[in-house]
């Protein structure tokens, strides 16, 4: 099975200029600092080349915490498309919580780009939507990658910037990806003791920024990133599930 967005969204440093090849070649994977449970529910881990990484742990029945200290890493878990019909479920929904200290920078910009929690999904490659520099493209992808690489990302944030509501590119894949902000970076408690609640309606989303219904979700995946600004914080995620 694919490794996860390798280097997909999501994102972030060891980039080739190429948009497209974004989506799948820079992730390095590293399983360590995921614990027992999480592993055992099917969640796996990247981290990025001489970046120190998260650590997550399954806290009680439903709640996953990411503790970050200058550091970066995502953990992700496949769907199984069989188990997920979006057109009955086209929404996703969770719960997420901060404490320690805030990360306020601005994410549509590369470099300095960490964030307090971003929830990401991936979708499939289908080459009846691909642009031409994507078809052009996607053997080097499969060669490096395998079939399975992913096409397409939805980036869900709280962050400092941009503004709340805000799509915008992702900086690193371009057109293949869009990011928008649903809480800012100071709104909500950081002690700890407020779920913020949120629930995002994935078919409107993608349709709108890609024109067409979205495949079933490749992965989701819940990343912190604090390594530019040298924070410190445990951040929490609940109910993570599509509902009607």
């Amino acid at each position: 099975m694919l490794q996860f967005f390798n280097r997909i969204y999501f994102l972030r440093r060891y980039l080739i200029a190429v948009p497209f090849l974004l989506l799948a070649t820079s992730f390095i994977p590293v399983f360590a600092q995921i614990d027992s449970r999480l592993t055992a529910e099917g969640w796996q881990e990247f981290t990025f080349e001489d970046k120190q990484q998260n650590r997550f742990k399954r806290v009680g029945t439903d709640i996953i915490e990411i503790e970050t200290d200058s550091s970066v890493s995502i953990a992700y878990l496949p769907f199984e498309a069989k188990n997920l019909d979006l057109r009955k479920t086209p929404y996703l929904a969770f719960e997420w919580q901060h404490e320690g200290q805030i990360v306020d920078t601005d994410v549509s910009k590369k470099g300095g780009d960490d964030r307090i929690l971003a929830i990401y999904l991936a979708f499939p490659y289908q080459p009846e939507h691909a642009s031409f520099k994507e078809k052009l493209l996607r053997p080097l992808v499969v060669a490096s990658k395998g079939r399975d690489a992913p096409g397409r990302l939805l980036t869900y944030l709280w962050a400092g910037a941009p503004e709340v509501g805000q799509w915008f590119e992702n900086p690193y894949t371009g057109k293949a990806g869009y990011m928008q902000v649903i809480q800012g970076a100071k709104d909500g408690s950081n002690r700890g003791d407020t779920w913020r609640g949120h629930k995002v309606n994935i078919v409107r989303d993608f349709e709108e920024k890609f024109g067409h219904f979205p495949p079933t979700p490749a992965y989701v995946a819940i990343g912190v990133d604090s390594d530019d600004t040298g924070t410190k914080a445990i951040t929490r995620v609940r109910g993570l599930g599509f509902v009607k």
